[in-house]
């Protein structure tokens, strides 16, 4: 017992007379940093003046900047990368940024700077500060057309179906009736019309188009036979008319948006649009690098058409947003700036000419970073945490990320008010298809009249000779 005392009492002794210090380790007091960014809007948002240098900056990285500043008594100024890209491996050397911190010529990269393995063995990352998927910006759907209304109702299948029982049940009928005259002729009352199948057919087509004027097929007390065809035809057409007018209605009064693809899949065999990427981008490199299933196939695509790997002047909203508007693009980036890109579009012209793919490609990690074992890091990264703790991050994304007006709340499943002609332009177009046909048939029949009259003449005329 007196043993543990006295070293209980050796250490409060050497505790009271020892003089512990820790030393404070502040880089960036008073430093002034050279900072490397780029124009990626709503993260950072670059103005420059009349010479072309940067006036000043603002959006979510430069918040998140300014911050650091002040906590740390630093000050700093902007650069831009000459060749305008962030950074990737092009044959054996880094471009943009990244070799920019890799030449030391620059102390920081502010940015949404995707983090990658290969990057990270040149570059250290600060703490991420972003999740950011990518997207691609493609044309608004497009609205059923019209034209094809008519047919809408049913699918092909079923159409066939359709007439292929008008016809079946044609040809049972004028078959029984056949046999009937044929065999039973005294039971037969049916009229000589009957006998044709034609006038069988029309009484089935005349039935489906809901039209007046045909009776049902009889030949007579022995005709029950044909009476249940027609009659189950009734009750069939009955269903085929009422849920055909129910579809047409909802056809022409409720607008049909149908986005042009969806998904990757879709657009590595979509025939409308072409896959436009930023030219070093990370997933430029990832299809480029696939050797097989979509992202090969994608690859193939840009191999096949270099001219759709868009330089960095693309990284200019406006620039980006006139190359999306001619139609025949879905243009791959990173989701915010596609979001900034969309809402730019509905305030330049008030309407949904573009929106985004439904499916997000990949996550990616998005952060700053500084030169390979850079002595700021451990710093940068404790204000990361510091910024998130204060729930700074999420206030500056409120402000600057805006949910585009034209993703995912199109006009679909409004009922239009009034019908326009465009709505019920398949009916008039099959109405002059029918006029048409008409006016054809009435010409061949006089032309035939007319040469039978003529022979009829002549024939009469060499018999009285």
């Amino acid at each position: 017992m007196f043993a543990v005392w006295a070293l209980l009492l050796t250490a409060v002794i050497i505790t009271g007379t020892a003089d512990f210090s820790f030393e404070k380790i502040d880089y960036l007091n008073g430093k002034h940093l050279i900072v490397a960014t780029a124009d990626l809007n709503p993260y950072m948002y670059i103005y420059h003046d009349s010479n072309g240098t940067i006036d000043h900056a603002d959006g979510i990285v430069h918040e998140m900047m300014l911050w650091l500043a002040r906590k740390y008594n630093f000050t700093f100024h902007y650069v831009e990368p000459p060749d305008g890209y962030f950074g990737a491996f092009v044959n054996g050397s880094w471009n943009g940024m990244v070799a920019m911190a890799v030449r030391k010529e620059i102390d920081l990269i502010a940015t949404q700077l995707t983090t990658t393995y290969a990057r990270s063995k040149v570059i250290d990352f600060t703490t991420s500060f972003s999740k950011d998927p990518m997207s691609a910006v493609i044309p608004a759907p497009r609205e059923d057309n019209f034209m094809s209304a008519i047919v809408k109702p049913f699918q092909p299948g079923v159409w066939a179906l359709i007439i292929f029982s008008m016809f079946s049940g044609a040809t049972v009928t004028w078959i029984f009736m056949k046999l009937i005259h044929k065999y039973m002729p005294e039971y037969y009352n049916g009229g000589i019309s009957n006998l044709q199948f034609w006038e069988n057919f029309m009484y089935y087509f005349g039935i489906i188009s809901s039209q007046a004027g045909r009776t049902m097929p009889s030949v007579g007390p022995l005709g029950h036979a044909t009476r249940m065809i027609a009659a189950g035809w009734c009750l069939t057409s009955v269903v085929f008319v009422y849920l055909y007018s129910g579809c047409l209605t909802s056809f022409i009064t409720i607008p049909k948006l149908y986005p042009l693809i969806e998904s990757l899949d879709d657009l590595s065999t979509s025939v409308d649009l072409e896959l436009t990427i930023l030219k070093n981008s990370v997933f430029e490199s990832m299809i480029l690098e696939a050797v097989s299933g979509t992202y090969k196939m994608l690859g193939d695509s840009l191999r096949n058409k270099p001219e759709n790997r868009l330089p960095s002047d693309y990284l200019e909203p406006e620039i980006f947003l006139k190359k999306a508007l001619t139609g025949r693009f879905a243009m791959v980036d990173q989701k915010s700036f596609l979001e900034y890109v969309l809402n730019k579009a509905y305030t330049i012209s008030g309407k949904c000419e573009v929106t985004l793919m439904k499916q997000e490609i990949v996550t990616s990690l998005d952060s700053m970073a500084v030169q390979k074992h850079s002595q700021y890091l451990a710093q940068i990264d404790q204000g990361f945490q510091t910024m998130a703790a204060l729930g700074l991050q999420n206030y500056w994304e409120k402000r600057f990320l805006k949910r585009p007006k034209c993703e995912g709340n199109l006009d679909t499943g409004i009922a239009k008010p009034r019908l326009t002609l465009a709505n019920l332009f398949s009916a008039f177009l099959l109405l002059m298809g029918g006029m048409g046909i008409s006016c054809f048939v009435f010409v061949i029949e006089n032309i035939w009249f007319f040469y039978n009259k003529n022979g009829r003449k002549e024939t009469n005329t060499t018999l009285l000779k």
